[in-house]
């Protein structure tokens, strides 16, 4: 076992952070994405085990009173980890998350959130202006295979974000 199982998910989303960071730029003034923006959080979510750890590992240092509030809600209409209309997690939240109000290629489809890119041909741009979620699902399915192998653990499993909350710290 490594001393950090989760360094290939850190890599991971210290790559995605550049290339959000350059969507950032290039999409400059036409994403409406912000705190308080939840429409994207209105379902819960389901992460597989390397995702589910880094979120128990988060989760860890919340206060009783923050984890009590998350734990009210599991059954809400919205993603366990909205409170107040932010991510309690934001430093550490799914790559699902990560991804959301960017232009997206999906199965060779591209779709945006419809308050960001108003007015724009989402086939006019240019594919590096464009998250793939084909290949970042790819590297996350991988990523999560060699957690599960190094910590015994199936890595077909997916458990639900609320799942965080709906026992004892």
């Amino acid at each position: 076992m490594s001393d950090d199982p989760l360094r290939n998910l850190r890599a991971l989303r210290h790559k995605l952070g550049h290339h959000s960071a350059r969507l950032d730029r290039v999409h400059a003034g036409s994403l409406a994405c912000r705190r308080g923006c939840d429409g994207c959080c209105q379902t819960e979510r389901s992460v597989n085990a390397v995702e589910f750890r880094a979120l128990e590992e988060a989760a860890a240092p919340l206060s009783p009173e923050t984890r009590q509030r998350l734990s009210g809600q599991i059954e809400a209409d919205h993603c366990s980890l909205l409170l107040d209309g932010a991510c309690a997690l934001y430093a550490d939240r799914p790559l699902i998350c990560r991804s959301q109000g960017y232009p997206l290629a999906i199965e060779e489809q591209r779709v945006v959130c419809p308050l960001n890119l108003e007015g724009v041909d989402l086939a006019d741009l240019p594919d590096e202006a464009v998250l793939s979620v084909d290949a970042l699902s790819a590297i996350l399915v991988a990523v999560n295979h060699l957690y599960c192998q190094e910590e015994d653990q199936d890595p077909q499993q997916k458990r639900a974000v609320g799942e965080l909350f709906s026992q004892p710290a």
